[in-house]
């Protein structure tokens, strides 16, 4: 018998009645948050009103867990050092001319600059494209993935020619499971650490724990879904100024209020040095400002750099090439926790040559 739906309002909550040949009445609260009381066809709005009242305390405690866990969907901006986690590893975007590669994103892997993700500038200056072009690195990226972990995964399973894939279309449904289909795993779960996306599998086909659910949950409120924008300045040298973006180039936060927790822009309030692997379990956050974190004082002293064929030599903001000295600016000042700012120690020389530079 197909199932019939009808909305009925118990108090302040909008419930739908879906009845079907089962026998019982069930009730369920799916994760856009609507309740859905399920019944046979001789189900009555009074028998659907007194199974929520019953139920109440438990359905608020559902609509709780989901404001809880719900993604935030950080916006992230195509510019110069924007971070794409892949597989629980951070990614700088960078922006290559259209001559230097034919794909429009290539994942490079150095010594020198880390794990980085090139896309051709054509592909940049359109943002659906880039979406797209984003989207599917992440599924591709969680397929092969797969093809390594799965048969160890499906050995814990009672079919062991279990199947997965990654699907680019999905919303805010991590993963389904099919029994004739297979599992499906949403594209943005590709930015998960191996470890939880192996917990997140698990949690799905009903297997034993293997990571903390707590850190997954949190993971998951944190991926990025795809939302993107063009930046506001196209100038060579905008994205050493804190112009292009009013949000954390990382986390995404806007100004005024904390970083995430795994933000790699953020920096310890009680140190001044990069926030995410500090104090665990102590509350060292901090704010984001609209600037990134030591800019305001290299302005203010006169920190500044320029690459030579010899390495990077102090220079005036106005010169050519011109960027944010850091490492001068922490080989010179010192931090203090209750001014949440560097200061210049006067008693150390200035360098005759910088370092080369280390991003915030």
């Amino acid at each position: 018998m197909p199932a019939f739906d009808r909305t009925i309002r118990v108090g302040t909550i909008n419930v739908t009645i879906r009845t079907s040949n089962r026998t019982t009445l069930d009730l369920t609260v799916t994760r856009h948050g609507n309740v859905i009381v399920h019944g046979p066809p001789a189900a009555t709005d009074a028998d659907a009103t007194a199974l929520v009242n019953r139920r109440c305390s438990w359905i608020y405690r559902q609509f709780a867990h989901l404001a809880k866990t719900a993604p935030e969907d950080p916006l992230k901006e195509l510019v110069p050092g924007t971070g794409f986690d892949v597989l629980g590893r951070r990614h700088r975007l960078r922006i290559v001319p259209d001559s230097n590669q034919n794909e429009p994103l290539i994942q490079l892997r150095s010594t020198s600059t880390g794990v980085r993700l090139h896309m051709r500038r054509s592909t940049a200056l359109k943002t659906d494209e880039a979406r797209r072009t984003l989207t599917n690195f992440y599924a591709n990226t969680g397929h092969e993935w797969l093809k390594v972990n799965l048969p160890q995964i499906a050995a814990n399973t009672p079919t062991r020619n279990l199947t997965a894939t990654f699907s680019t279309r999905m919303r805010t449904t991590w993963t389904r499971h099919h029994p004739s289909r297979g599992l499906t795993l949403h594209w943005a779960t590709a930015q998960l650490h191996p470890t939880l996306l192996r917990e997140l599998i698990h949690r799905t086909l009903n297997l034993h724990t293997v990571a903390n659910t707590h850190d997954l949950n949190n993971a998951l409120r944190t991926l990025w879904l795809g939302r993107l924008t063009a930046p506001k300045s196209t100038t060579p040298r905008a994205h050493f100024k804190s112009a292009t973006s009013d949000h954390c180039p990382d986390c995404s936060t806007p100004p005024g209020t904390l970083h995430t927790d795994r933000c790699t822009v953020a920096r310890c309030a009680r140190t001044g040095l990069q926030r995410s692997n500090c104090h665990p379990n102590i509350n060292c956050s901090t704010i984001w400002t609209g600037q990134f974190p030591g800019e305001a004082e290299c302005t203010e002293y006169g920190f500044y750099c320029r690459p030579t064929p010899d390495g990077y030599e102090p220079c005036n903001a106005e010169d050519p090439n011109a960027m944010y000295d850091f490492n001068r600016l922490y080989r010179q000042c010192r931090w203090d926790p209750t001014a949440q700012r560097m200061f210049l120690q006067p008693d150390l020389p200035s360098p005759t040559r910088t370092d080369p530079k280390v991003r915030p």
